[in-house]
């Protein structure tokens, strides 16, 4: 049977007690900064080098999430982190930044570097991609069904890169990485582990639930055989926000599903009183999307019994008793007492009194007996041998004390204190002289296609639209979510064959498969780039035209350092959450959808929602981002992006006009994040 690692969630102190003590083989935690669970109480330097020991002591893993989206200011800082991390001999790092995955994989090639999901990695064709920057193990969507998984593990196992997936705990509403939200509502950024949640809030679509971009937490404790046997290697726990108890309950029941124990109703009951959302879904895994993904925490969610509580803090009392010792003892009449000890990998010799002759006579079993008593050490006895004098007589008070050094030395051997050097790093920056040269323009339909088209400099058109003749640059946009790569090669293909040469890619993947058919790439706004060693990777694939994250002001943007071209979105209903589960599905069903559907928050705000193919949707903003008449602002960009989704011809037109002579439309818009930026 294949292994497969049990990962718990740790926000703090008691939290880490508690996911080692209840059965983890691995736990992900945060430092003070650059963490994507900032609120969390997180770990101080001394507290990380003391739950390294600590972990390693009891044969856990400690990996660590430096996975936010990082500015042009803050590699430095987060690079110097790395270095801390190396030298205490943490086990992983999680990264989501292009740019801090680059550099870790350049300074420090033999620490394991983990995507995050917050890189959005659902496809096979982002494998190549990802085994290139250095990644050895990729934590995926987590809203793949069986069968993109059972693709996906396929291509990685070829690649030897290792798949983790979360088992348990709450669900984004849109793809990790791909949400905007939370940032464009209220300057707190998911990408930069200050999600405020907004979409637990009241938000309605007709004849919905009323809170219809909430949904349950995930659990599949019940398909661990299935996600062994696909080729799953780390079944993760979210909830690092969470309290101790939640990680007690979530990692033991994840436990004794892996150690082939079914989860019970009692512990399912437990799992529900510490923390659910009207009971939990399976419902991306079975691919069965719909109205029964969706829940709120309601009162009855809230009212846990204490006697939960209780038994669940019996479930970390003690230490677990997870590693074998192999004790060997020597009891020679007028030599020193003799004790080895090994664990399988570490050993050690420790030398007790002389042995004694008298009438006292200790057997075999007497020994055996005193270095069994290993109480709340995490050991146990895993095997015994002794050369025992028949006269020898050994006090049972000096084989305890040997038991009790053996224990010790043990743990100094485990916790693996041996520190790496300081690497010294650097941060490359590039210098280059920017000016707007170039305006696209994006299009939903060919509906859109405006007549004032040659005062643009190149039509960004979606990959299923139909190519029609027009005397001007076409660029594919490849969609940000894709379940079969073989539709979307085909496309590919089709474009090609129209003499499409250029594509718009927002993942990993899509930039795979655009140099697969020998594109030039324009990188899309949810790369999530905002300092040039990110622009220097995707540098790496060709790609040399970078659509900055809409998450930075236009001053962070002119400070990021690259040679590459570096663009904005600078007009559109811009996309706020990428969505597999449409909330239009709340209040009826597709057949019944003309596709343009809208939600409503509490102030009565409309979000448009679009459908593309039955296969995603997106949540767009209220209000367009619009910036003609603050072009004159724009530092360090070469390119903008005008991205219409919902506008009719007439208004693209009349954009493009107003962008030309850096006028302003109407009243009804917002200057985005361009000047105020994200925490």
């Amino acid at each position: 049977m294949n292994k497969i690692e049990v990962l718990a969630p740790v926000g703090s102190q008691e939290s880490l007690t508690a996911a080692v003590r209840c059965g983890a083989d691995a736990v992900y935690l945060g430092a003070q900064n650059f963490s994507a669970r900032r609120k969390a109480q997180n770990f101080s330097d001394e507290q990380l080098a003391q739950a390294v020991k600590y972990c390693h002591k009891s044969a856990v893993k400690v990996y660590v999430t430096v996975n936010i989206m990082l500015k042009q200011n803050e590699l430095q800082q987060a690079l110097d982190l790395i270095d801390y991390l190396y030298r205490i001999n943490v086990d992983g790092i999680i990264v989501q930044d292009l740019g801090l995955a680059r550099l870790i994989h350049h300074y420090y090639a033999d620490l394991p570097l983990h995507g995050s999901t917050q890189m959005s990695i659902h496809q096979k064709s982002a494998l190549k991609l990802l085994k290139e920057m250095g990644f050895s193990r990729i934590v995926v969507s987590r809203e793949m069904s069986k069968q993109q998984l059972i693709d996906f593990c396929t291509e990685a196992k070829k690649e030897n890169i290792e798949v983790e997936h979360f088992v348990h705990g709450a669900l984004c509403m849109s793809v990790s990485g791909q949400c905007l939200l939370s940032a464009m509502l209220g300057s707190r950024s998911g990408n930069r582990g200050l999600c405020a949640q907004p979409c637990r809030l009241p938000f309605k679509v007709k004849s919905g639930t009323g809170h219809d971009l909430s949904l349950k937490d995930c659990s599949l404790f019940n398909y661990i055989d299935e996600l062994r046997s696909i080729g799953i290697c780390s079944l993760k726990i979210e909830g690092r926000m969470k309290r101790p108890e939640y990680v007690a309950i979530t990692t033991y029941s994840c436990r004794q599903a892996v150690d082939g124990l079914k989860v019970d109703d009692d512990e399912m009951k437990m799992l529900k009183d510490v923390f659910s959302r009207s009971g939990f879904t399976d419902g991306y895994y079975n691919h069965q999307l719909g109205r029964q993904m969706f829940g709120v925490r309601n009162e009855e969610d809230v009212q846990s019994s204490q006697e939960t509580f209780n038994k669940i803090h019996q479930l970390y009392r003690w230490e677990r008793d997870k590693i074998g010792l192999n004790f060997f003892v020597k009891a020679e009449v007028d030599k020193e007492l003799y004790l080895q000890a090994d664990d399988g990998v570490n050993k050690m010799e420790i030398y007790g009194d002389i042995v004694s002759k008298t009438d006292k006579i200790t057997n075999e079993n007497d020994l055996k007996t005193s270095l069994s008593k290993l109480g709340n050490t995490g050991y146990y006895l895993a095997n015994f041998a002794c050369v025992c004098d028949k006269n020898a007589f050994v006090p049972r008070s000096q084989i305890n004390q040997l038991r009790r050094q053996a224990v010790e030395k043990m743990n100094e051997l485990r916790e693996n204190t041996i520190e790496h050097q300081t690497i010294k790093t650097e941060i490359i920056n590039i210098e280059k002289e920017h000016c707007l040269r170039k305006t696209y323009i994006r299009i939903t339909d060919w509906k859109q296609l405006p007549a004032n088209i040659n005062d643009v400099d190149g039509l960004i058109v979606p990959l299923w639209q139909d190519i029609e003749e027009i005397n001007k640059e076409i660029i594919a946009e490849i969609p940000r979510w894709f379940t079969d790569e073989k539709d979307i090669r085909q496309r590919m293909e089709y474009m090609r064959k129209h003499n499409v040469c250029k594509a718009y890619c927002n993942n990993l993947a899509a930039i795979s498969v655009a140099l697969d058919y020998n594109m030039e790439i324009i990188g899309g706004n949810y790369l999530n780039v905002a300092n040039g060693t990110s622009c220097e990777t995707l540098k790496d694939f060709g790609i040399n035209e970078i659509t900055a994250s809409c998450e930075l002001s236009l001053k962070e943007i002119a400070e990021i350092k690259t040679d590459a071209d570096i663009g904005i979105i600078s007009y559109g209903y811009l996309p706020l959450m990428l969505l597999i589960n449409c909330p239009l599905k709340n209040g009826r069903k597709c057949s019944e959808c003309d596709k343009n559907g809208y939600i409503v928050d509490r102030m009565n705000v409309k979000f448009p929602i679009r459908c593309y193919m039955q296969k995603y949707s997106e949540l767009l903003n209220s209000t367009p981002i619009y910036l003609a008449d603050k072009i004159d602002d724009y530092r360090n960009l070469d390119y903008q992006i005008l991205y219409f989704t919902i506008e009719d011809k007439r208004q693209v037109e009349k954009i493009i006009d107003c962008y030309k002579d850096k006028q302003v439309f109407n009243k009804n818009f917002t200057r985005g994040l361009y000047y105020r930026s994200v925490k």
